[in-house]
């Protein structure tokens, strides 16, 4: 029987299923003109960079502009979460990308909220949204991003906003430069986590920590420092690690470099996530397998790095404790 898992770190617009981009496509009459959906929405075996494994978000941008697609997506994809035996999962969107057809960014938060609620409805697993900032957007779009993350986040409902986020090329912009932004989300008591050390060095893992998250995106470039790593242990940070990305974006250089193992051998609090389902062409269990086979994982460290994940959610405490019962059934 398969362990109860969680995803910390999931991309809405990374996991959409070829069924959903396919129906999406012709509610708009796009023409794919031949081309194959799979390798237009995947990296494949060739991915060279981040910046190459960010090309497949192309197309997905160009479906998700109107709320009824958002929606469509959100719910379709909790859905499909629910029916790979997930317990809980964090699904994270930027919605300032989705401005093009006219929507405000926050039209598109309400849509993928209600995507959202409708599919654990359906299904009975939580799930909770994250709004990203990009490190590529403008000051202004990242701001007001930040600013719907503080009102949704204060509306304290279930399956709502529950935390903030930044994400895109790491280091296009230095980190330095959102401090400031941060410590404004820090004061006003949303919970946020960063993406950082993914194909970046190890300080931007720890100016992340300074800014006040208590969660990492990735994080594998911490590996490089013995006093990054105690940082870690000492604040008791949550890694949202994603073995098959890293692999895809050469942030590590081979499946035996990757720090994960090594991470959880020394106490520091690793999870194990899939990034984006479609563009890395993963899924929970292909993680799993993958880490237990070519990392020596065991199932009951499996089982720790789940526990881990619910300890490290942004949900309140009685939702954790009715996960860690879903967890216990």
């Amino acid at each position: 029987m398969r362990r109860p898992e969680t995803d910390l770190h999931l991309h809405l617009d990374g996991s959409l299923s070829i069924d959903a981009v396919k129906t999406l496509a012709d509610r708009i009459g796009y023409d794919f003109k031949g081309k194959d959906v799979k390798k237009m929405l995947s990296v494949g075996e060739n991915c060279e960079s981040l910046p190459d494994y960010l090309k497949c978000f192309d197309l997905p941008g160009i479906l998700l502009q109107t709320k009824e697609a958002l929606e469509y997506a959100a719910c379709d994809l909790v859905k499909r979460l629910a029916g790979q035996g997930l317990v809980y999962a964090e699904i994270r969107f930027a919605p300032q990308l989705h401005k093009q057809k006219g929507l405000t960014q926050g039209q598109a938060v309400e849509a993928v909220v209600k995507g959202v609620r409708a599919g654990c409805l359906e299904t009975g697993i939580y799930a909770g949204v994250l709004l990203c900032a990009m490190v590529n957007g403008s000051d202004a779009e990242n701001a007001a991003t930040m600013e719907l993350a503080k009102v949704f986040f204060g509306e304290k409902t279930v399956n709502g906003v529950i935390g903030a986020d930044i994400a895109g090329p790491e280091g296009f912009v230095p980190m330095e430069h959102f401090e400031g932004m941060f410590k404004r989300v820090y004061q006003a008591g949303v919970p946020f986590t960063i993406h950082a050390g993914e194909c970046g060095d190890y300080e931007n893992v720890a100016r992340a920590v300074a800014f006040g998250a208590k969660r990492i995106g990735h994080g594998c470039a911490a590996i490089q420092s013995e006093d990054c790593m105690r940082l870690l242990e000492r604040e008791k940070i949550t890694l949202e690690m994603c073995v098959v990305s890293n692999l895809q974006t050469k942030a590590v250089a081979g499946i035996k470099e990757h720090p994960l193992k090594k991470f959880f051998d020394r106490g520091i609090r690793v999870t194990y996530n899939t990034d984006n389902m479609t563009v890395s062409d993963t899924s929970l269990e292909r993680e799993a397998e993958l880490i237990m086979s070519e990392l020596g994982f065991r199932e009951e460290e499996l089982k720790k790095m789940n526990e881990y994940a619910i300890d490290g959610a942004f949900v309140g405490e009685e939702v954790k404790c009715r996960i860690r019962e879903l967890m216990r059934k």
